[in-house]
């Protein structure tokens, strides 16, 4: 199947309050979130759509049809508060995983039955998303930064060969990157909160990981890579070790950049997820 992706924008208002909750409950659990007023966010939308190849077009959809589909269903989203100016947060909260169900709803009926809706990835700034596919379960991805050195030598290899693999990254007083690493978690949405995982607790969980490694020199410090080459597919590997048992099963996908053009993808031991991505 061939797979169709277009890229929208609105900007919209929201807030996280549950009338039958006291005011503390519901600033323990959404803080910010919970301001009266509300607050806002420039969202982006991935709409991606699949399905036979038209013979006579060679599409699966004209992108200007769709184009013309999903903002005629936006049009009621941008420019609002969601709470007070749509119908559809009377009775759920506006998260982005509520968000993106709605928004799966009106877009997938008004889709010809030529093209089907594959799947909607919205994102609420750009270091957090919820991505929906019509099943049961969303995935929600946070994205986090550390920063460590680290030298490339492998102690199954000769100096020699060391050099010749790893060329410059094989320096022997290291370099170092600003890492960024998208968690991807999945699972059903709490029905009291509209949201998949709580992201206090979330942030708490990946930085009780990553802080381990942040300002350190990995081959020196961490323990992990006295024995193995501190390749980013191996400090990948490790950060799925580390977070798998504290997720309880909901871990999806790492997504690690080492630097803007090199990237590195991992879904668990039992997955065929791309090790590399240029």
């Amino acid at each position: 199947m061939v797979y169709a992706t277009r890229r929208f924008e609105f900007s919209a208002a929201h807030r996280y309050w549950r009338s039958d909750w006291s005011a503390e409950e519901n600033e323990r659990v959404f803080g910010p979130c919970a301001n009266p007023y509300g607050h806002g966010h420039n969202y982006t939308l991935d709409v991606t759509i699949t399905g036979d190849l038209d013979p006579r077009t060679g599409m699966v959809m004209n992108m200007t049809e769709l184009k013309a589909l999903v903002s005629e269903v936006l049009e009621e989203f941008d420019h609002k508060h969601l709470n007070e100016d749509t119908p559809y947060f009377r009775d759920q909260l506006p998260t982005t995983e509520n968000i993106v169900r709605v928004l799966w709803r009106l877009i997938a009926a008004r889709l010809p039955h030529t093209a089907r809706l594959a799947r909607l990835r919205l994102y609420e700034t750009g270091d957090l998303w919820a991505e929906y596919d019509g099943a049961d379960e969303t995935t929600f991805a946070r994205v986090y930064a550390f920063s460590a050195a680290h030298r490339l030598h492998s102690p199954m290899l000769s100096d020699e060969e060391n050099l010749a693999i790893y060329g410059k990254c094989n320096n022997p007083n290291g370099h170092g990157h600003t890492y960024m690493l998208e968690v991807s978690v999945v699972g059903p949405l709490d029905p009291d909160t509209g949201m998949m995982i709580d992201l206090t607790a979330m942030d708490r969980t990946v930085r009780s990981v990553l802080d381990r490694l942040d300002y350190r020199h990995l081959d020196r410090e961490i323990a992990a890579f006295a024995t193995q080459p501190s390749t980013a597919e191996n400090i990948v590997v490790h950060l799925w070790e580390e977070l798998a048992p504290r997720f309880e099963g909901r871990l999806c996908h790492l997504k690690l950049w080492e630097t803007r053009k090199n990237v590195f993808e991992y879904a668990g031991p039992n997955t065929s997820s791309p090790a590399r991505l240029a």
